[in-house]
């Protein structure tokens, strides 16, 4: 197969330690690249792992491999790793000329490749405004934010968005299938504490909390289908302000294992004011619920122990 990838390029008027610096150095990274209205802040270790950091959560996004300063650095999205990010930075008419080239799409399920790539390259030429401006001092053009889409998270077709995330679990798919459908398991990864019931598992049944004083249904899901060990998908009951979305689990046998992808839409029925942040907050949201599920699955302590 070809190799699928995405390139954008910008020039600034800055010399490339300062570039570097901006690309490199997780302060600097946090602001051009995380929306103001997150509120978050970022930080790196000493294994090259960046972490999105929101009061006590510390979010694990992406890993630096091998860098050359002040020439060129990868990154790879986190927790998969499928998704690779190159900066290379090129000296040209006395400033820097940045260039991103995402790569390792064709490791996505067909129908995604496309939803997912086009996406990831609008969201870079504004990422790369965003941090011209920075480098300059100036205001951000885009601070509404694109992390969801630079990391390759996020799916656009003609009429819907979707954010996607996965993760690789050493377990085979009817252990996956049990850790996502039994409500007793579900307590144990998603809200340990929070007990959930389902009426039943075929299309129809519903997935919920009971309220603890009057029983009633909470946080409904419907089942739209079940495919079992293969697909769930999962219809939210309409609460106010009336919303529908959907979220899909697909369970795929990889190297001894089972990918386990979540894909969530129904963003475009939100107000476009509020969509970029919910599809910002999912990305990482549903990137944490996936190390739970496979902590939980593997038989070692959830990286999230509070739930979601």
């Amino acid at each position: 197969m070809d190799q699928l990838t995405v390139e954008r390029s910008i020039w600034i008027d800055a010399p490339r330690e300062r570039v570097w610096q901006a690309v490199t150095d997780p302060e600097h990274v946090a602001q051009w690249l995380l929306p103001p209205a997150l509120g978050a802040q970022m930080k790196r270790d000493a294994s090259g792992t960046f972490f999105v950091c929101m009061g006590p959560m510390e979010v694990p996004i992406a890993i630096q491999e091998a860098p050359k300063e002040p020439q060129q650095v990868t990154s790879r999205s986190l927790p998969d790793q499928l998704i690779a990010t190159t900066y290379l930075l090129e000296e040209e008419s006395g400033g820097t000329r940045v260039t991103v080239t995402m790569t390792g799409f064709e490791a996505l399920p067909a129908d995604a490749r496309e939803d997912r790539i086009k996406p990831s390259g609008a969201a870079w030429e504004k990422a790369l405004a965003n941090l011209k401006a920075a480098v300059a001092g100036a205001e951000l053009p885009f601070p509404e934010g694109y992390v969801a889409a630079l990391f390759g998270y996020r799916r656009e077709a003609k009429a819907t968005f979707a954010v996607e995330r996965s993760i690789w679990i050493a377990a085979p798919r009817e252990r996956v299938w049990h850790a996502i459908t039994d409500p007793a398991e579900i307590e144990k990864w998603f809200s340990p504490g929070t007990r959930w019931r389902l009426s039943a598992l075929s299309v129809g049944g519903r997935l919920f909390v009971p309220n603890a004083e009057t029983g009633a249904e909470q946080y409904t899901q419907v089942i739209e289908r079940v495919d079992p060990p293969h697909r769930l998908v999962l219809r939210s009951a309409p609460q106010p302000p009336a919303t529908v979305e959907i979220t899909v689990y697909t369970l795929q046998e990889e190297h001894g294992g089972t990918r386990l992808i979540i894909t969530h839409s129904g963003y475009e029925l939100a107000p476009e004011e509020m969509r970029w942040s919910a599809m910002e907050q999912n990305a990482f949201g549903f990137g944490m619920m996936l190390e739970n599920v496979k902590a939980q699955i593997e038989g070692k302590s959830l990286p999230y122990p509070g739930g979601f």
